[in-house]
């Protein structure tokens, strides 16, 4: 019972300081660092084994916590979703300096020629599949998309729906040297040709 009361007690104390913080407006990035080390001493102080996929403690409790931070960023800086929040925030960035201007601009005058801007439609859905052979994600390929031809888009009028929906099908629907993994692996040694017939 005590264990729960300090093990709760703890993390309220963590959360109310990084609120705190959050309300002064002041920066938080150490603070949750340190709130993390200190979360995780206090879960080995209370006799918890640090259940998390790769550690291997380095022999010294105190350094364990550092440990677990260094694993985790290692887990994460190759996940997906990292990925998507550094090219979010270099779209940001192009867009804060405008670049994004500049290319809208540089390539808006030659499609105002067309005379159906939905013809674009097409294009722009071969574009991304051609991308998508070397981008295979399909969320790094929605947002680069997104930064540079959903702005070129818009200004040679086209609708916002039609903009979003083919950046999405191309970003989505695309024929990936990958895609026939699953067939292959389904098929447990299989020809691939073969397993889609069955």
């Amino acid at each position: 019972m005590n264990a729960n009361i300090l093990m709760y007690a703890s993390a309220i104390i963590a959360v109310s300081i990084v609120i705190f913080m959050l309300i002064k407006k002041m920066d938080i990035k150490i603070t949750l660092f340190l709130m993390g080390a200190i979360l995780i001493l206090i879960s080995i102080f209370m006799g918890k084994a640090i259940d998390l996929k790769g550690f291997v403690s380095t022999g010294s409790m105190w350094l364990d916590p550092l440990q677990v931070i260094v694993i985790q960023f290692k887990q994460t800086f190759s996940a997906a979703g990292f990925i998507v929040l550094i090219l979010g925030g270099y779209t940001a960035y192009m867009s804060s300096i405008g670049a994004n201007e500049v290319t809208v601009s540089a390539l808006t005058k030659p499609i105002s020629k067309i005379k159906s801007v939905y013809i674009l439609v097409p294009v722009v859905f071969l574009i991304g599949n051609v991308l998508s052979l070397v981008i295979p994600s399909a969320s790094n390929l929605a947002i680069i998309l997104l930064a540079t031809l959903y702005p070129i888009l818009r200004k040679a009028g086209m609708s916002a729906l039609t903009a979003g929906a083919v950046i999405a099908t191309s970003a989505t629907i695309v024929p990936t040297p990958l895609g026939w993994q699953p067939s292959r692996d389904a098929g447990e040694g299989c020809h691939y040709v073969y397993y889609i017939k069955k």
